[in-house]
């Protein structure tokens, strides 16, 4: 949704350079039709049509995967744990749950889905439930996102700036 407000925002933005390049002379007589309140009328309007345009990147610095590949991997080794009715094991994962539930934040529909498995998880584990939190974490990590952790190598982020890299430090 916000990169077809961006694409329209791109749109306009050519759409009025044009409309300024085609429609002003080279240089402005004081008996001209089309003054520079008018050109200046265009260019404030295109600068308001793309304001939106930030907004669709705000998504794309790789939050999502960095949440998936890094709390993912230790969510998935509570298995043992959970096999064994180890609830302390899983209530300690508690913060691992909640932040690796971020991947799904641009998501509300599945968002709101794992945030509900997640707590029925916890409140079953601190009941000591053993049997249901089986039944509620198989069910968790037989969401399809679980399987790109184990088919796919972990992403290098190597060469990713991050805000430590931008910051002087002395």
């Amino acid at each position: 949704m916000a990169r077809g407000r961006a694409l329209s925002a791109v749109v306009l933005l050519v759409a009025a350079s044009v409309a300024v390049r085609t429609g002003l002379p080279a240089f402005l007589t004081p008996g001209s039709e089309f003054s520079r309140r008018d050109a200046l009328a265009v260019a404030s309007g295109a600068a308001v049509a793309t304001l939106g345009a930030q907004t669709a990147w705000a998504d794309a610095q790789g939050e999502p995967n960095t949440a998936l590949f890094k709390y993912g991997p230790p969510i998935l080794k509570l298995q043992d744990a959970v096999e064994k009715g180890d609830v302390d094991e899983v209530l300690r994962k508690e913060n691992k749950f909640k932040l690796l539930n971020g991947y799904w934040r641009n998501q509300p529909e599945q968002y709101k889905e794992v945030n509900m498995l997640t707590e029925q998880i916890l409140d079953a584990a601190a009941e000591g439930k053993t049997k249901e939190v089986k039944d509620l974490y198989a069910r968790y990590v037989n969401i399809p996102e679980f399987k790109i952790i184990t088919t796919y190598p972990k992403p290098n982020v190597f060469h990713v700036v991050g805000t430590s890299n931008s910051m002087a430090v002395r």
